[in-house]
């Protein structure tokens, strides 16, 4: 599969996540991260599509997998906790793309008294923002800038 193809299954990933999202309202932002968040040719077959989800409510999506997207399959492939992110892997059920959940509190993205290395070196490495009802990503966005 050419990286055409690639960013197309990709974008059907993110529009679906998208859709679920804006029927959580404790969902307070959403961004696509990793190598499909840069300019096509940066992933490859291998790279997985790369989801921050921010929400006031982690609980809701680590204790369980009853209210993770429907568009995921289970069962998950990996369930990792990293310091404030805990990680959700699954296969999507229509592209067969592996997505990788990044389900955080507002603090991954605090930026008082100064961003977290691992949030900067996430945001560096690329950070397309999908939903920001508060302005939080723009913040951090800012703030890794400087």
């Amino acid at each position: 599969m050419d990286s055409t193809a690639r960013h197309e299954r990709a974008q059907q990933v993110v529009t679906e996540l998208c859709d679920w999202a804006d029927t959580r309202p404790d969902v307070l932002a959403l961004a696509l991260v990793g190598s499909y968040a840069r300019p096509p040719g940066a992933e490859t077959a291998e790279s997985d599509v790369d989801i921050i989800v921010v929400t006031s409510d982690p609980g809701r999506y680590t204790d369980g997998t009853g209210n993770l997207p429907p568009v995921l399959e289970l069962p998950l492939l990996r369930a990792k906790q990293w310091g404030v992110v805990a990680e959700r892997r699954s296969r999507h059920a229509t592209t067969g793309l592996v997505v990788e959940l990044n389900i955080t509190t507002p603090v991954w993205a605090a930026t008082e008294p100064e961003v977290d290395g691992g949030t900067r070196r996430v945001v560096r490495d690329g950070i397309r923002v999908l939903r920001d009802r508060d302005g939080l990503l723009a913040k951090l966005i800012d703030a890794c800038a400087a």
